[in-house]
């Protein structure tokens, strides 16, 4: 009886643990290579993912949503933050809302967007604490990034890879961004 008993205790265990990996949000720590529809593409860093079920010991299948534009997916209609593209084919004929599939490494993946951020942050601050003090990323939309990064990039001396980067991180964490329950 008690080794039944432990056996059906065990069991439980690993399937609520199982539940809470596959129910919980997660993002995407660095930009990664995916399968979508059994293409290639990318998932870019911060994107948020669920978590679906396990593929093999390596690998999940993740779901995530954004706006359609042909090869492209992004968080919104101003095409502001780009979460994942596809190598062959399309998200959607039309600017519309999809919901994706892929097959991603675990290794990708990971439940704390703080953890992402972590060089990009230390980066914005060093930059842009050169001359002024900087606002904190969630205290402007993305458009409004936008904008102040065409104008600072060139009084900073920034390379475009060097823009690129700190776009990323600005908008993520923007107003309007990734992880608005942060703000």
């Amino acid at each position: 009886m008690k080794k039944v008993l432990g056996k059906i205790l065990i069991s439980l265990f690993v399937v609520g643990t199982l539940t809470a990996l596959v129910a919980s949000d997660t993002f995407i720590f660095q930009t990664a290579k995916v399968k979508i529809d059994n293409k290639e593409g990318s998932l870019y860093i911060g994107t948020p993912v669920k978590v679906l079920k396990s593929v093999d010991e390596k690998n999940v299948l993740v779901e995530f949503s954004g706006m359609a534009f042909g090869d492209k997916l992004y968080t919104g209609k101003t095409q502001s933050l780009l979460m994942a593209t596809k190598t062959e084919g399309s998200f959607g004929d039309k600017e519309q809302i999809v919901k994706v599939q892929a097959i991603i490494e675990k290794g990708y993946l990971s439940e704390v967007p703080e953890e992402i951020w972590e060089e990009h942050e230390e980066f914005f601050y060093e930059m842009c604490t050169q001359c002024h003090g900087a606002y904190k990323p969630q205290s402007h939309t993305m458009l409004e990034w936008d904008a102040i990064l065409q104008t600072m990039s060139g009084f900073a001396q920034l390379y475009e890879d060097e823009t690129e980067y700190l776009s990323r991180f600005l908008k993520a964490n923007s107003s309007n961004g990734f992880y608005p329950e942060q703000k």
